[in-house]
């Protein structure tokens, strides 16, 4: 099952890559400038970028952390992570990282952050888990990440058609909202602060939380 989700999302992202920036990026850059700025990343961070898309949150981070930090951008969709390292025009080619959140090919404690921006609910339960997992792992103990992602915790209405555009469509409509603050706690990280936001009549949680350690 794992292996068959993946390999959907990546022909779906795939097909899609060349259309990304025009149809979907007007309603998501927005945000996700947003939840980088609020993140407030450090100059000298090390910083990784799940589902990194066309590159566009990597060159933000970029700016952020300046010639002293370093940023890596990761995603399952061959086409979508060639399109990132054109756009960052960067001749180091560990920028950015054709792979699967599911099995992070990192060390453990490499990051100081990790943003996960409309990324994790694209992952069923038993996967999501598995990501945020991964996350932990390569988390520095006191790292940080930035998730962004369609929100429960706003809208019952909107949650509730979304989820029903999901079973409809699930191709074209991939993912279901999250309650954020909860998965992220459950998962072993301390939140430390939350917000709502919207794009278009969709509610977005943008949560930024700690790596706590584990007994």
């Amino acid at each position: 099952m794992r292996r068959e989700q993946t390999h959907h999302s990546k022909a779906w992202y795939n097909a899609l890559s060349p259309y990304y920036d025009v149809l979907v990026d007007p309603f998501q850059g927005r945000l996700r400038r947003r939840g980088i700025e609020w993140f407030g990343v450090s100059p000298d961070d090390r910083v990784l970028d799940i589902g990194c898309g066309t590159g566009r949150g990597i060159a933000t981070l970029q700016n952020a952390v300046a010639s002293d930090g370093h940023v890596i951008g990761i995603d399952v969709a061959e086409q979508m992570c060639q399109l990132a390292q054109d756009r960052l025009d960067d001749e180091d080619p560990s920028a950015v990282v054709c792979g699967d959140a599911l099995s992070l090919p990192f060390d453990a404690d490499s990051f100081d952050a990790v943003l996960v921006s409309f990324a994790l609910e694209l992952f069923d339960d038993d996967h999501r888990t598995a990501v945020l997992a991964e996350i932990h792992r390569v988390l520095r103990p006191s790292g940080r990440i930035c998730v962004i992602s369609p929100t429960t915790a706003a809208s019952d209405i909107v949650s509730l058609l979304y989820t029903r555009l999901n079973d409809a469509f699930p191709t074209l409509v991939d993912s279901r909202p999250l309650d954020v603050s909860a998965v992220l706690t459950t998962a072993g990280f301390g939140v430390v602060q939350t917000r709502i936001e919207w794009a278009v009549i969709v509610p977005v949680e943008v949560v930024v939380a700690h790596h706590e350690s584990r007994a």
